[in-house]
């Protein structure tokens, strides 16, 4: 059923994509719109996880692993609460989404985007697992407490 609203402009943007790495171009030296991003995870995601049948909450958690990674998840916020067809379809009337205050959600998101995340968007499959650390994650945000300095003692424990 969610598929339906992203379906008139999916086709277009993925083949924009498409293109992009049939000749080549370079995808990372253009910029693309958050929606381009968002549709290029949705996909990413749906193509990855339909094959080891994963949950729509393990979907979830990826799409939101790839939009930290690339800084925009307070971008497709955004996108998704600006759609108001989209808000009205899937949210309740008193749905914090359906209000204005879904902004505030935005500005706390917003702050995610000055931090370089990492995160695998595949931990949660289990096809994958065996081949995965067991603290896939400790590397990562251990760089990023010590680049920001926000602890100064060994967290090594």
């Amino acid at each position: 059923a969610a598929s339906r609203e992203v379906e008139r402009d999916f086709d277009s943007v993925y083949s924009r994509l498409v293109l992009c790495k049939t000749y080549r171009l370079d995808e990372d030296g253009k910029v693309l719109t958050p929606e381009e991003l968002l549709y290029r995870g949705v996909q990413s995601v749906n193509v990855s996880h339909d094959a080891a049948h994963a949950q729509m909450d393990v979907k979830l958690r990826s799409l939101i692993s790839i939009g930290l990674n690339e800084q925009v998840l307070h971008l497709w916020l955004e996108v998704l609460c600006s759609s108001l067809p989209t808000v009205e379809k899937w949210y309740q009337p008193w749905s914090f989404l359906r209000s204005p205050g879904w902004v505030q959600i935005k500005c706390e998101l917003r702050v995610l985007s000055k931090f370089a995340f990492s995160l695998s968007p595949d931990w949660e499959l289990p096809v994958k697992r065996e081949d995965k650390e067991k603290k896939p994650l400790k590397e990562g945000v251990q760089d990023m407490l010590v680049k920001h300095h926000l602890f100064s003692w060994d967290i090594d424990g």
